[in-house]
């Protein structure tokens, strides 16, 4: 992991990250984004996002590429307890991995999916996630510039 990577995930490590997290590839402007390039461990990633109790959102512009990766990531991201807005941007997410998550979080608020290729069986992964939320505190839901 680059220097600024690692000096993100000590803090989601250390519960000092108390913002939105923006996740992007090397292609783009990174600033103060978690910058994902070849051999960043996103197991590790969705871990610390898992145990952080301050991170309020995960704004997502890529996904790793090797299924195995996506479903550490995605098994972490869905053990967090104070995450209240998920972004997605040009990238796909398997809603079946991300569905625990929407379905039972206390806080998801905000789910805005921007310029994705969603799947008909993605759709209804997504469909069946949101009609069996445990608790009905999600205020936006944004579809934009899909293929739905």
């Amino acid at each position: 992991s680059s220097k600024k990577n690692a000096e993100i995930l000590r803090k989601l490590r250390d519960n000092a990250w108390n913002e939105d997290l923006f996740i992007a590839d090397y292609d783009s402007d990174c600033g103060e984004y978690f910058c994902s390039e070849e051999g960043d461990d996103w197991g590790w990633l969705g871990y610390f996002i898992g145990k952080n109790e301050q991170i309020r959102g995960v704004n997502l512009y890529c996904l790793p590429e090797e299924e195995d990766e996506v479903d550490a990531f995605m098994e972490g991201l869905c053990r967090n307890h104070s995450i209240e807005r998920i972004g997605a941007r040009h990238c796909e997410i398997d809603f079946s991995s991300l569905s625990p998550f929407i379905i039972n979080s206390r806080n998801l608020r905000a789910l805005e999916l921007w310029n994705a290729d969603i799947s008909l069986e993605n759709a209804s992964n997504l469909a069946m996630a949101l009609s069996r939320r445990q608790h009905k505190n999600l205020t936006r839901f944004v579809l934009s510039r899909n293929n739905l």
